[in-house]
């Protein structure tokens, strides 16, 4: 009897993190500033004429924000504190290792469960200029379930960003439809964390503009990695994903051309401090 009992209270230990229930939802941090590091890579192909051209951009950033609680809104003030950046090109390499944003504030609202409400620079000037145009931190924050989650339990989000492109010149309008999944209770770095698997869809339409020539942008493409959130805490401990998206670029002057594209992106988030 004893032994059956014993077998009995270890099968129980062993299931309990499949019937734990987990409340997931974002907290501020007040004025204790979190630190990440973000990589991405960037592989892009053209063809032109036919001729294949490809592009590769290495990024480095880190990142800091503090956050407060404003009503049912987080208020996050997320600086860029260092970036560097590295382009392989055909005609030549370039090696940047500064950017405008470098200092500058983004004062992001975000509900709870990661859903962006408002995002603007605190540098009116710099927000009206082409680096200050373009979307940022959108690794920072995802979707999480309204009510409480246990492992395998899913939900879903569906997001419409808008992008400038072409130095200010035009946007696109992209559309996200994500499917996330909760895999497992695990512990990072001495963080005990929720391990989430996301994948889905994107659409992308839009113009830009390229030395005068205006092109009309379509594209599809697909999604998927894993994140790490510290549930207790209420916070992104890490992301790691790739996309891989098929564009169009067709021009709309008198001298018509299309250029077919594809996007291969990997990127991580990690939380350092």
């Amino acid at each position: 009897m004893k032994n059956i009992a014993a077998i009995l209270v270890t099968a129980l230990l062993l299931n309990a993190g499949a019937f734990a229930q987990y409340k997931l939802e974002y907290k501020a941090t007040g004025p204790s500033a979190l630190h990440y590091k973000a990589h991405t890579n960037l592989l892009t192909t053209e063809s032109m004429m036919g001729q294949q051209a490809k592009v590769t951009v290495s990024s480095d950033q880190m990142i800091s924000m503090t956050s407060t609680r404003s009503g049912n809104e987080l208020v996050y003030n997320i600086t860029i504190d260092s970036s560097s950046n590295m382009a392989l090109m055909p005609n030549g390499d370039t090696n940047r290792t500064s950017s405008p944003a470098v200092g500058k504030v983004k004062q992001a609202r975000i509900h709870p469960n990661g859903e962006e409400i408002s995002s603007a620079w605190l540098d009116t000037a710099f927000a009206k200029t082409p680096a200050g145009q373009m979307k940022d931190f959108g690794s920072l924050f995802f979707r999480l379930p309204a009510k409480q989650v246990k492992v395998g339990s899913e939900w879903k989000q569906d997001k419409t960003d808008t992008v400038a492109t072409g130095g200010g010149e035009g946007s696109i309008v992209v559309n996200t439809n994500s499917n996330y999944r909760l895999l497992s209770e695990e512990t990072l770095d001495g963080i005990p964390c929720v391990k989430i698997h996301f994948s889905g869809k994107v659409t992308l339409k839009g113009a830009t503009a390229y030395q005068g020539v205006e092109f009309g942008i379509t594209g599809t493409g697909n999604i998927s990695g894993t994140a790490m959130f510290d549930y207790k805490s209420g916070k992104v401990v890490r992301i790691s994903g790739s996309s891989v998206q098929d564009l169009m670029m067709a021009s709309s002057g008198q001298q018509k051309m299309t250029i077919p594209m594809n996007q291969k992106t990997d990127y991580e988030l990690t939380l350092v401090r």
